[in-house]
């Protein structure tokens, strides 16, 4: 039975174990204390120069002594010799690597990094029940592990998958904007949207967003909006050419983080800003619910489920821009939700409501 590599694991005596490793390659003398010291970001000496402080003391100050315990043999192991001390005692003990390799566990540690790099293919195969398969394909194209992939999938071996429908219109462009966005490259495409007739676009791909199961894709354009302009792939008819003689304009760093930052999904309403959406919640499931799956990352409970002025009730608050996916999570919920405010999103609420009451009249 081999040895357990010592670098191999996710615990804080391996966390321990690299660092020391790391210090100990310097061919310097090292104090547990100057490995806590990094581990903490505490400045070098700070246990000698704060009485108040123990290294003794400290979380994990075990794993610590394991670690170096375990490292020093590791290293004995494989050059004898190769570590001296200080001849000092308790605190002021410290340790030298002196061995004639740089660096000796060197295959220890590859053989870690190498099992990484395996579990995260081993991932990815599983994720083309996540993934679209056309994605999928494009990034391991003549590969063993696209054909294992395949073989997987056809005889029902994959053990993830999504609840969204991947075979979705266009779903094979993923890969083309990514590396149009990548390689800062302008495209030139036939635009349709619902009902109306196609037109050409010159666009400026530079990022992607999924939602509720659909792929779009935002960009500088030579239409209005010009920027983040919004492409459902689904929408695009025809074929894509690279535009060579126009340069690509790139988004300002931050700039979707923030587009994104208070909307649901992709949409922002014209004259639409930032409002305080107060969200009743009419049974105690709900309200769990929302806690655990919230419509929006502002979400806020501010008064727990429970009786209040004889009526049974909890609520939430959003800091967002009210827009049209809004809308529909919350309609989405039906009785369980109720908008409390603002007014004027209750009253969008309450006509849809009104309208489709109309349609299941006699």
């Amino acid at each position: 039975m081999s040895a357990k590599n010592i670098f191999a694991g996710k615990g804080i005596k391996t966390t321990f174990v690299k660092i020391l490793y790391g210090e100990l390659m310097k061919r310097e003398f090292v104090t547990l204390a100057d490995i806590m010291c990094l581990k903490r970001r505490y400045p070098k000496g700070y246990y000698d120069n704060n009485p108040k402080a123990t290294l003794s003391r400290e979380m994990f100050y075990g794993d610590l002594k394991k670690a170096s315990s375990e490292l020093i043999k590791a290293l004995e192991q494989v050059c004898p010799g190769c570590m001296e001390d200080n001849g000092k005692t308790g605190k002021g003990k410290a340790f030298r690597y002196v061995g004639e390799k740089d660096d000796p566990l060197s295959a220890e540690r590859q053989a870690v990094e190498q099992k990484r790099i395996e579990d995260y293919v081993e991932f990815c195969k599983a994720s083309a029940g996540i993934l679209p398969m056309s994605w999928f394909s494009a990034y391991f194209e003549n590969t063993q592990l696209l054909l294992d992939t395949n073989r997987d999938v056809e005889s029902g071996a994959n053990q993830i998958c999504s609840s969204l429908e991947q075979n979705l219109t266009n779903i094979d462009l993923l890969p083309v904007f990514y590396k149009a966005i990548t390689d800062k490259q302008v495209l030139r495409f036939a635009y349709q949207r619902f009902g109306q007739e196609p037109f050409t676009l010159t666009f400026h791909p530079q990022f992607l967003k999924e939602y509720n199961g659909r792929w779009f894709v935002f960009g500088d354009a030579n239409r209005e909006p010009f920027k983040a302009y919004n492409v459902p792939l689904d929408r695009i008819v025809g074929k894509i050419s690279e535009v060579d003689d126009v340069e690509y304009i790139p988004a300002p760093k931050g700039f979707y983080q923030e587009f994104f930052k208070n909307i649901i999904g992709v949409t922002r309403e014209k004259g639409a800003k930032v409002e305080k959406v107060l969200i009743r919640t009419k049974s105690e499931y709900q309200h769990g619910l929302l806690l655990t799956k919230p419509l929006h990352h502002s979400q806020r409970e501010t008064l727990p489920f429970g009786e209040h002025g004889g009526q049974w009730y909890g609520e939430v608050r959003l800091t967002i821009e009210p827009n049209r996916e809004l809308r529909g999570r919350i309609l989405l919920y039906g009785e369980n939700l109720e908008v409390a405010s603002p007014q004027s999103l209750r009253e969008q609420i309450k006509d849809t409501l009104t309208k489709q009451m109309a349609q299941y009249r006699e």
